[in-house]
């Protein structure tokens, strides 16, 4: 990588080299909560379509 200028410790900044890292609970529950919002966001247009709301 010496001669692309790129130094080691910036390799896996590049997405080179895949890194795995173990889901903490603070990620799970953000992922929850999005899922959540998106769901009740999506049924309240659904809603709006037909009629049941406004």
């Amino acid at each position: 990588m010496a001669e692309l200028g790129i130094s080691h410790t910036h390799v896996n900044h590049y997405g080179s080299v895949p890194t795995k890292k173990p889901h903490t609970a603070r990620h799970r529950l953000q992922t929850v909560l999005h899922g959540t919002i998106f769901t009740a966001a999506f049924l309240f247009v659904v809603a709006m379509v037909f009629g049941v709301v406004g």
